[in-house]
């Protein structure tokens, strides 16, 4: 049970929480990550701060600290898939592909149904050269999600590269 003080803490960063989504809604992502660092200093242990904090500097195209932040939001949350598959994508963009697997097997395990956790599986196992496993994640992908056609054009390409392999040991 939180005592009067942490009580305090956590509403001071629920609400600057709050308000750095109001920004994030906008577009303002600086102004937004002002208030969720305010949030995360107001209470170190809350989560969905260091997670939108995430959010906006991935918008910003500053991998190295988004990861930072949802590495800070996984330390406290363990249940929620976006997260672990925004810091899976954020290690690939990174060039990353190792660190990002836990992650990402995270997310699909979380949410099986999701064709975004399923393509980035994929993804992180075609750069591993795992390409058997990285055309079940496309087509997976694609199962779930039909309407996104680059699920299919990378189910594809990988089922060519396997063709192409299967070639060569002729």
């Amino acid at each position: 049970m939180l005592n009067a003080s942490q009580s305090n803490q956590r509403e001071n960063a629920a609400a600057y929480n709050r308000r750095g989504v109001a920004y994030m809604r906008r577009k303002a992502y600086r102004e937004a990550s002002f208030y969720f660092l305010s949030a995360a200093v107001c209470d170190p242990d809350y989560w969905q701060a260091f997670y939108n904090l995430g959010n906006c500097w991935v918008k910003l195209n500053e991998y190295e600290a988004a990861a930072w932040a949802y590495e800070q939001a996984v330390r406290n949350c363990s249940d929620y898939a976006p997260l672990f598959l925004n810091l899976g994508i954020t290690y690939c963009q990174k060039g990353q592909v190792t660190k990002a697997l836990p992650y990402l097997e995270q997310a699909w395990r979380l949410n099986p149904d999701s064709a975004a956790a399923s393509a980035a599986l994929g993804y992180v196992c075609y750069r591993l050269n795992e390409l058997g496993l990285s055309w079940h994640w496309y087509a997976r992908a694609y199962r779930l999600q039909p309407e996104k056609t680059e699920y299919k054009d990378s189910m594809q390409y990988i089922g060519k590269l396997i063709s192409l392999a299967g070639a060569n040991t002729d």
